[in-house]
């Protein structure tokens, strides 16, 4: 193998890393298995005296991959990290000049990088992270346990599992592959639900850009919803929403709303509204008719009577976007079947299979350790911690799926309500990496926001078949 110093560059501006080579692992990620027997003495196994003053050094394995060996510290750790050359654009400047240079890097954290942590007070190792996905919190941890060796897979805070035994000393792992590690925790580790498969959401992408376009002609105004007939009604009432001269002075932010439907301009939507907009915009061009009002806000959660719920209940709907979300992923359901007609069933269990239950989680990582994942919960959804972790795992074992998402406020599952609702939109881009698109309240926002915008929420999450030939209501 050819060894080559790596000189070092300022780097003004970086722009999104791309593959510079053309041979992978089976999984389609550059593997470092022989590097890594090349290097096992004078670094995975050199004593922590001997590799500190060691310099960045780069590797070719004969194939055309290149390889980049280097010792970075943290707190506890000391990690040898094994990283594949990319190549991202780097503008230099130079007086009133910019010159944009192709330059290699080589950043932990992408595919196909094999890091050895290594703890600085006794110098055992104790762990080795692969990552093996486009994003970075994704990744396979391999654990040296007392006399075991143990596997957990971390996806984003969330482990998918952890503290899975494997079954081989840990000092072999620093030179097998990852087609040889993958084929060893094929039963016990779930791969199927990390396997990203590019290039399966032409229908999400497509109803984004439709809904993106109507976003500045939506006005947002709290009840507002077309009816069956494209009529704007009250939600909670079911009659015309009143936007007469009395109701302008008892709230006179309806005033937008009154010109929005006088000039003809615009879409006048509450939350649920806007939610049945997008439903119906995919059940119509198949039914060539648009969902019920009435129906959609039919109560899908059953309260005892005898219950501090169910006494609040009878005089406040609690679950509102549940119901609105649940009824309308239904009636999104049966625009598409041709077999039978479903509908959602208070107190019964989901055979409509619309409610998003699955439970991909074991625990959650936090700032001190660990905590049990709560996982589903039933008539109130996921904690919204996991909501980007089990997003990804959805866009993978769903892929054109969207979700109505009904938001519970409060920090207290118990003690919370459902009073808003949004579209959630996950998907993989063509280079592998996973984004969301979420709609709420008539406005755009990444996910990221999202969660921040609704913090220590609950979200339940219904399940709706993307179409491309989606076709909202226009006004």
């Amino acid at each position: 193998m050819k060894l080559k110093l790596l000189p070092l560059f300022a780097l003004t501006a970086v722009f999104v890393a791309l593959p510079a080579f053309a041979g992978f692992s089976s999984y389609g990620i550059p593997d470092s298995s022989e590097i890594r027997r090349e290097i096992a003495a004078s670094w995975l196994e050199a004593p922590a005296a001997l590799i500190r003053g060691k310099d960045a050094e780069t590797y070719d394995d004969g194939a055309g991959h290149s390889f980049q060996v280097r010792l970075e510290d943290e707190k506890s750790f000391s990690k040898i990290i094994i990283a594949p050359k990319s190549v991202m654009n780097v503008d230099y400047i130079k007086g009133d000049s910019t010159q944009r240079v192709e330059t290699a890097v080589y950043r932990e954290g992408t595919a196909g990088t094999w890091v050895l942590y290594r703890d600085k007070k006794s110098d055992k190792a104790a762990k080795i992270r692969i990552y093996f996905n486009a994003d970075p919190g994704v990744y396979l941890e391999l654990r040296n346990g007392e006399n075991k060796t143990y596997a957990d897979m971390v996806l984003y805070n969330c482990y998918m599992v952890r503290s899975v035994p494997l079954g081989v000393r840990f000092k072999k792992l620093y030179t097998m592959s990852f087609d040889e590690i993958q084929a060893l925790t094929r039963k016990s580790l779930p791969w199927a639900s990390v396997k990203v498969v590019p290039g399966q959401y032409h229908p999400v992408l497509q109803m984004a850009a439709v809904i993106r376009g109507y976003l500045p002609r939506i006005v947002n105004v709290h009840d507002a919803a077309y009816n069956e007939e494209g009529n704007l009604y009250s939600v909670q009432l079911n009659e015309p929403f009143d936007l007469s001269d009395d109701a302008l002075v008892r709230d006179p932010s309806l005033e937008a709303a009154r010109l929005a439907v006088d000039s003809g301009s615009g879409l006048v939507l509450s939350a649920p509204g806007f939610v049945k907009w997008v439903a119906d915009g995919i059940i119509e061009p198949s039914t060539g008719s648009y969902t019920k009002l009435g129906n959609m806000v039919a109560p899908t959660v059953n309260y005892s009577s005898l219950g501090k719920r169910g006494v609040i209940s009878q005089t406040w709907n609690l679950s509102l976007t549940l119901d609105c979300c649940r009824n309308l992923a239904v009636d999104a359901l049966n625009a598409r079947s041709t077999k039978r007609s479903y509908k959602y069933k208070m107190g019964a269990s989901d055979v409509t299979g619309v409610d998003v239950t699955v439970e991909p989680f074991v625990s959650d990582i936090v700032d001190d350790g660990e905590l049990r994942s709560v996982g589903y919960i039933k008539d109130t959804g996921y904690s919204i911690a996991e909501l980007k972790s089990l997003l990804y795992v959805l866009a993978i074992t769903e892929s054109q799926y969207i979700y109505f998402a009904a938001i519970k406020s409060g920090s207290k599952a118990g003690d919370s309500v459902f009073n808003n609702c949004a579209v959630l939109m996950p998907y993989f881009d063509d280079n592998g990496r996973f984004d969301c698109i979420v709609f709420e309240q008539g406005k755009e926002y990444t996910l990221d926001k999202f969660v921040e915008l609704h913090p220590d929420s609950y979200i339940h999450l219904n399940r709706v078949k993307s179409s491309d030939y989606f076709n909202p209501l226009y006004k």
